[in-house]
C-alpha cells in the first residue's frame, strides 16, 4: 500500500452474517507522514452508532495525535498526544486528562493496522506492540486463499493473516499490503469488514460525508451496509484499544473546555 498515493478504502460490515453498516479510511499523505481517517455508520450489534477516528502519523509510522468520537447512546470523545520528545502520551477523556510515561513505541487502533500491515513475520512468530492501556500480540499464521476485489472485480487471491490477542481478531491483507479482510469475536458472533472498493484521490479532493453519502434504506439497515470495524486487540464489546470507557458528554458542553488539570502517573 503506496502512502505516497492519497486513496480511500471502503468495507462494507457484517454481524452474526447479517449486514451491519459500512465504513470509509481515507489516507492522506503529509509532508511528514500521513493522516488516516475512519468513518462509519454501524447498525449491529446496537446500540446503533456513528463513530470517526483519526490518527497522524509520522513516516515512519508511529503516531503522533489520535482523535475518537462514538456517537449512539449519547457520545463519547477521546483525544490522544504522542509526544517522544516529552517522554508522555496525555490522553483526554470527557473532563479528565492522565498522562503516562512513553518508554517504548506506542501505537493507537490505526497505526497498528499499518504497522501490522508491514510486518514480515514466518509463520508462528509473534510481534509484541504497545497500546496505551495495554498490549497486543500479533501471531502470523498460515496463509489463506479469499475471493477479495482485485482491478474492480473480485478474484481469488493468497492473503496474509495475522491473529491479534487480545480481542479474538483476524487481520487479513493482500499481497499490496491493504488490509482486505478484518474480523474479531463479539459475544457469540463474530464481526467482518471486507473491503469492497479502493479509490484513488485528487490532491486536496474532499469527500463526501458517509453518513451524508447514504441513501436513506441504508441508514436504517434496509439497504447495504453502513457501519463500524472492530478489528485491533482489546476489549471486544468497544471499537478501542485503549482501556477505560470516556465517560458521555453533557449536552450543550462547550468544545472549548476549560483547562483540566493532568495527573501524571509514573
Amino acid at each position: 500500500m503506496d502512502w505516497a498515493i492519497p486513496q480511500s478504502l471502503r468495507y462494507s460490515l457484517r454481524y452474526a452474517g447479517h449486514p451491519a453498516g459500512e465504513q470509509r479510511l481515507t489516507l492522506e499523505p503529509r509532508r511528514d507522514g500521513l493522516r488516516l481517517t475512519l468513518e462509519a455508520n454501524v447498525e449491529l450489534p446496537p446500540p446503533k452508532t456513528r463513530q470517526r477516528w483519526e490518527s497522524e502519523v509520522d513516516r515512519e509510522g508511529l503516531p503522533r495525535r489520535y482523535r475518537e468520537r462514538v456517537e449512539g447512546n449519547g457520545a463519547r470523545v477521546m483525544e490522544v498526544d504522542f509526544s517522544r520528545e516529552d517522554g508522555l502520551v496525555t490522553v483526554s477523556q470527557g473532563k479528565d486528562d492522565f498522562a503516562i510515561p512513553y518508554l517504548a513505541e506506542m501505537y493507537d487502533p490505526l497505526s497498528l493496522i499499518l504497522a501490522v500491515g508491514r510486518l514480515n513475520l514466518e509463520v508462528g512468530a509473534i510481534e509484541k506492540f504497545a497500546l496505551v492501556g495495554g498490549r497486543a500480540y500479533v501471531e502470523r499464521l498460515p496463509d489463506q486463499n479469499l475471493e477479495i476485489i482485485s482491478s474492480g472485480e473480485k478474484a481469488e487471491r493468497s492473503v496474509r493473516v495475522y491473529r491479534l490477542r487480545p480481542g479474538l481478531s483476524l487481520l487479513y491483507f493482500d499481497e499490496d499490503g491493504y488490509p482486505v479482510r478484518l474480523t474479531q469475536k463479539v459475544g457469540e458472533h463474530v464481526f467482518e469488514a471486507e473491503l469492497t472498493q479502493v479509490q484513488r484521490l485528487e490532491a486536496g479532493q474532499r469527500l463526501q460525508s458517509l453518513e451524508r453519502r447514504l441513501e436513506p434504506a441504508q441508514r436504517t439497515g434496509a439497504g447495504r451496509d453502513s457501519g463500524r470495524s472492530r478489528i485491533v486487540a482489546g476489549e471486544p464489546t468497544k471499537p478501542r484499544v485503549v482501556s477505560g470507557e470516556p465517560p458521555k458528554e453533557r449536552e450543550g458542553e462547550s468544545s472549548n473546555r476549560r483547562r483540566r488539570r493532568r495527573r501524571r502517573y509514573s
